[in-house]
């Protein structure tokens, strides 16, 4: 082991690593917490006047992550967001998180324990107390899998299936800045004099769950459907319609286009609508109200800072289509596949494909 150098996992052993782990995740816990992680389970209080939400998530090595891009911290701060971001969606709060981490033995321990500092910061930053979880080796790659709970009030919990034909379609925020800093890794675009890289990159590698923006959206009682765009509006936006039986129209100069990603696609020769449309990881939320709403709704919104923007509207039947600025509907762009392609990572570290499946 070189000077400096963390021992490896095999090295510290299983019950040590559990052990930093334990004092990682104990500290600061939230209430409700009766018995964090130490014990067979972790106890937590159940109310009475509230919906239990229940979430989970996996990233892998190669496929959503690559170490040579990412941080450890960032890697956990990110596996902790995808499931933040469910909590979003559903308008709700969230609660207690349990963590397992899959990692071949030659892994350096602090590695380990950096993406553990990234998950419970994330957890800690939004209101969530991670309680527990588990440590195996593997023959690799790493494997970090979440599991978050969540409350929400009843009257106040929003699902993807309650759109209504002529509902206006909103989103929050801008899109497309993550699969800007995917691209710009992919293609190793390095220009330290470029500020909107750095926006494109931290938009990728550190999400930001709209929480707020999805409890303020809910207590207006006026939004009907909501899902966070994960996978990319072009893959999310036909679930929303499917969930609801309903089909909608995108104008494509009403998409709010991060200006960070308008600026690496320009740099990379990239189109920054496709980007903002198929490239996901966004964690925007995706919401339909009726139209009279939309002001009420984006007022109520902006108390967050977080902009609400109408990008098109429902009718009656199915699907999802993208009209461009002559008024002609066409396909969005395609997005990620888990399994359309059967080699692993086709297109760079983080195929944005957090699993809203």
């Amino acid at each position: 082991m070189r000077p400096g150098e963390s021992p490896a996992i095999r090295q510290l052993g299983e019950n040590r690593m559990v052990a930093r782990f334990r004092e990682l995740a104990s500290a600061g816990p939230g209430s409700g917490v009766v018995i964090g992680s130490g014990d067979d389970t972790a106890v937590v209080t159940v109310a009475e006047d509230r919906s239990l939400l229940l979430t989970c998530d996996m990233m892998v090595e190669d496929v959503h992550f690559r170490r040579e891009w990412a941080r450890p911290e960032q890697i956990g701060w990110k596996a902790m967001v995808q499931n933040l971001s469910d909590i979003a969606a559903m308008g709700g709060a969230p609660a207690f998180a349990v963590a397992s981490l899959a990692a071949p033995g030659d892994l350096p321990g602090q590695v380990a324990e950096r993406i553990a500092q990234g998950l419970v910061a994330a957890a800690s930053e939004h209101g969530a107390t991670l309680v527990g979880g588990d440590l195996v080796g593997s023959p690799g790659p790493i494997v970090i899998d979440v599991a978050l709970t969540g409350w929400v009030e009843r009257e106040a919990m929003l699902l993807r299936g309650g759109a209504q034909p002529g509902d206006a379609v909103c989103v929050t925020g801008s899109l497309g800045a993550s699969a800007a800093g995917l691209a710009a890794r992919q293609q190793s675009l390095a220009d330290d004099t470029m500020s909107e890289l750095a926006l494109a990159l931290k938009a990728h590698h550190e999400p930001r769950p709209r929480l707020l923006e999805g409890q303020a959206i809910a207590a207006t009682r006026r939004a009907t459907a909501m899902m966070d765009i994960s996978d990319g509006l072009g893959e999310d936006l036909p679930r929303l319609c499917a969930a609801s039986g309903v089909r909608a129209r995108i104008y494509v100069d009403k998409i709010p286009v991060d200006p960070a990603c308008v600026a690496v696609a320009a740099k990379l020769g990239l189109d920054a609508i496709s980007l903002a449309t198929s490239g996901g990881e966004d964690y925007e939320l995706l919401f339909t109200c009726p139209q009279e709403a939309v002001e009420e709704i984006a007022a109520v919104a902006a108390r967050t800072r977080t902009a609400v923007t109408a990008i098109g509207e429902t009718a009656p039947g199915e699907g999802a289509v993208l009209v461009d600025l002559c008024g002609k509907a066409r396909a969005f762009p395609s997005s990620f596949d888990h399994f359309a392609d059967p080699s692993p990572c086709p297109r760079g570290e983080e195929p944005q494909s957090p699993g809203d499946r």
